[in-house]
């Protein structure tokens, strides 16, 4: 009896030995909870070095011939069509324009007139005549009012007007008015003593790499903004 009671007992744990040895396929099933979203551009961006900051070279607020332009900013501008925008001369130096709309140029053509200078409007002509040179070689236009034809200081209001009524379309209009961090800054320069005037700034260096003071012709924008980006 003792033996047949074994014998029972020994098959049923035989039998629950197998049946727990058998292997189940079925998916694993998760519960929502569990779930998570994975956003790659995220993870990648978190794992990019930090950029480096931009300075902005130190100047001297001088404005001859192989120095450093100072850092100005023009916190109302217009492009021809009467878009408004900002110029900040450090974006140029640092790369960055592109986010107020503004390409990024390997040189800056800035002329500077008046509304009471007479010699003023065929200077100004002069440069449009050569924006398609200039927009070739990458250079920007930036045609800068001082004073209005009332010898009072010019907003870049008054320089979109001044400057399409003079039937010119490229560049962009900046009045001194406007100019940041110091009003009227250009107005306020000892280093230019006549009108019409003009400057070529590298944007690499924003260093002025041509004056109009120094010339007594047209400055030749077009042969100066050539090749400035492999030079």
């Amino acid at each position: 009896m003792r033996k047949l009671i074994f014998l029972s007992l020994t098959f049923l744990f035989l039998i629950l030995f197998a049946a727990s040895c058998e292997v189940i396929d079925e998916e694993p099933v998760f519960s929502d909870d569990l779930a998570f979203e994975f956003d790659a551009g995220d993870e990648l961006d978190s794992l990019l070095p930090e950029p480096e900051p931009c300075y902005y070279p130190e100047s001297s607020n001088s404005l001859l011939y192989s120095e450093t332009f100072p850092e100005v900013s023009w916190l109302e501008a217009f492009d021809g069509d009467r878009n408004e925008l900002t110029i900040h001369l450090s974006d140029q130096y640092c790369g960055t324009s592109e986010e107020n709309g503004i390409p990024h140029y390997d040189s800056i053509v800035l002329a500077i007139g008046t509304g009471w200078c007479p010699y003023c409007p065929d200077y100004m002509r002069y440069v449009d005549s050569l924006s398609e040179d200039l927009e070739e070689n990458n250079a920007m236009i930036i045609y800068t009012e001082l004073q209005t034809e009332f010898q009072t200081f010019a907003s870049s209001e008054y320089a979109y007007d001044y400057i399409n009524n003079l039937g010119i379309t490229s560049g962009y209009r900046v009045g001194d008015a406007d100019s940041w961090p110091f009003e009227n800054f250009l107005s306020n320069s000892s280093d230019i003593i006549s009108y019409p005037t003009g400057f070529v700034i590298r944007t690499r260096d924003m260093k002025i790499i041509a004056n109009q003071r120094d010339s007594a012709y047209y400055l030749d924008f077009r042969s100066i903004t050539a090749g400035i980006s492999e030079d």
